[in-house]
């Protein structure tokens, strides 16, 4: 009776992650989706701006996102979610951290942050990590090979397409949104981060 109470629960907790993260999926669609190919790192009232982005080799990908002010919604995200402990880990990973410009950016941002949907951000954070080390000598490699794009499969067991515009690596997801590589190849001990222009959603 325990086991079937539990998969009871477990099977809602499921369907509540799926429901909330489709609901601001659904929302996201109606967003412009075009990435903006800006050959800055970041741009801030049409000026361009250095994005505050420390990190080193020699710290994990949890450790490294909490020294870099402008990954501070996605370093808070990963606590709640606790996938920062995933991201502690050996790895390797390949990260696509949005920055808090694109967290800002989705609708209902602070409701999409908030406890109560933690469950469909912890689902948003894995649709951001892939296994294995992801170079942009890697993807530029694999595109080439893929006549212009490539497919990564994510923690989510989701794809994400990425593919070259105007020299800067896209990122697709499933539901046609796309983000823009703004900083890449950030090595960490466990991986590499790619800091990417917008959040991108799972089904």
């Amino acid at each position: 009776m325990k086991k079937i109470i539990l998969s009871a629960v477990l099977l809602a907790s499921v369907s509540v992650a799926q429901a909330q993260t489709g609901a601001f999926a659904k929302a996201a669609r109606n967003v412009k989706a075009t990435p903006n190919f800006q050959k800055a790192d970041s741009v801030t009232q049409g000026e361009p701006k250095k994005l505050a982005v420390v990190m080193t080799a020699q710290k994990s990908i949890s450790d490294n996102a909490i020294t870099s002010p402008d990954l501070s919604d996605f370093t808070k995200a990963l606590a709640q979610t606790n996938v920062k402990n995933t991201l502690s880990t050996a790895g390797p990973f390949t990260v696509f951290a949005p920055t808090n410009t694109a967290f800002e950016a989705v609708p209902d941002a602070a409701k999409f942050l908030s406890a109560d949907n933690t469950n469909a951000l912890r689902k948003t954070l894995f649709h951001h990590v892939v296994t294995g080390k992801w170079t942009s000598a890697n993807l530029q490699d694999a595109i080439n090979k893929g006549n212009g794009r490539t497919v990564l499969r994510t923690m989510t067991a989701q794809n994400l397409t990425v593919s070259k515009k105007d020299n800067q690596f896209v990122i697709s997801d499933e539901q046609g949104h796309q983000a823009v590589v703004v900083l890449p190849d950030q090595e960490q001990k466990n991986g590499i981060v790619h800091v990417v222009s917008a959040v991108l959603m799972p089904k």
